[in-house]
């Protein structure tokens, strides 16, 4: 039965497949504009908020230095979280990184022997959040002008993380262990030139399923299926069409959450609910970034149930924090953000490609 649904599964992904190809070949405009929106987003969002953070984080935990960190602060982890000495960096630090940092030094730790799959994978569910400059750049900046909507969505976002570590922690203090043992800091060239090309791939893994998205998303939009689906969303929400559409869409992929209404202050929970969540091409580039080594099935129950924790928060302080905002945003006095420059990322993305090649170059002489 089993490899009945195993083939059954396969050749329903082979016809999906076949039917995407064909239409990218028929509707080859909308296609492109798809691709170059998704390009876009990458040189100007993605990679400036997200490379830095993916080689950092590499280096954290292949220099030994998280394990020295974790020697002050694992305390903490352990008797309010029930996490390893190892964890509590990582989730502290995870919050305001970006998506995949949090899953790719929780990975790097299980690869090396410092915390077990399983806990690993749930844990993953909450060393999870987005960046402040995807927060304050592309949603506060371009859709509100100020910083008061992203520090709103940045306190709902965490908040749900820390109430979230909480509740789970009443299952992970039983099989905590915090005595594994700490690496000794270790640093060198080659070290920091290995985390740069990890960076690089990894950075290569997220724009691709960013593409890929950017692409299957035009196509269901061209075919009415998020037009359907946002009927139903509107009637729910109380959302107007377009509204409830660009929803589908953020879930879709994050970074198309620019394409919301401007100044609309009502939407904030809806934001904070998906910067919560990531959306659903977050979740594949982390699959892409783990290679099957940690199943996300505990990341995506704890993602959905953080976004309504976040929804909720957001809903509770949102009076407080904009209680000044008013006045500002009747005033129409609002400043609107400008997109930066693309030439910065493709120059890194050169350099990178570079230094690649370099280093294979420097690997197979070394080996000879």
């Amino acid at each position: 039965m089993k490899n009945i649904r195993k083939k059954l599964f396969l050749y329903l992904k082979f016809f999906i497949l076949i039917i995407t190809a064909v239409i990218c070949l028929v509707k080859t405009e909308i296609i492109s504009n798809a691709v170059s929106d998704a390009l876009e987003r990458c040189l100007n969002i993605i990679i400036p908020s997200l490379y830095a953070m993916m080689i950092i984080s590499s280096l954290l935990i292949k220099s030994g230095i998280t394990g020295i960190i974790s020697k002050f602060t694992g305390g903490i982890g352990k008797i309010f979280f029930g996490m390893e000495r190892i964890v509590f960096p990582v989730f502290t630090f995870s919050m305001f990184a970006g998506y995949p940092v949090g899953t790719k030094m929780l990975c790097s730790a299980y690869e090396n022997g410092l915390i077990e799959k399983r806990r690993a994978e749930i844990f993953c569910g909450l060393c999870f959040g987005a960046g402040p400059a995807f927060i304050f750049g592309c949603i506060s900046g371009q859709l509100y002008g100020s910083s008061s909507a992203g520090n709103i969505i940045l306190v709902s976002a965490v908040g749900a993380n820390i109430i979230l570590a909480l509740l789970v922690s009443v299952f992970m203090r039983k099989n905590c262990n915090s005595e594994k043992s700490t690496p000794e800091i270790k640093l060198s060239s080659d070290m920091i030139t290995d985390c740069v090309m990890s960076g690089g791939r990894s950075m290569a893994d997220i724009c691709f399923m960013v593409i890929a998205f950017a692409v299957v998303t035009e196509i269901m939009n061209h075919f009415g299926i998020i037009s359907a689906v946002g009927v139903m969303i509107s009637k729910i929400a109380q959302l107007d069409g377009t509204e409830s559409e660009q929803l589908i869409r953020a879930l879709m992929d994050v970074t198309a959450v620019n394409g919301f209404t401007y100044g609309n202050y009502a939407l904030l929970p809806y934001l904070s609910s998906l910067v919560s969540f990531g959306g659903i091409c977050v979740i594949f580039q982390i699959s892409a970034i783990t290679s099957g080594k940690l199943s996300l099935k505990p990341l995506i129950i704890m993602r959905t149930l953080s976004a309504v924790i976040s929804f909720f928060i957001c809903r509770i302080i949102t009076p407080f924090m904009l209680s000044d905002e008013t006045v500002f945003t009747s005033s129409l006095n609002v400043r609107t953000h400008q997109a930066h420059s693309p030439v910065p990322s493709i120059m890194l993305i050169i350099m990178t490609f570079v230094l690649f090649c370099e280093y294979e170059k420097i690997k197979t002489l070394r080996q000879e």
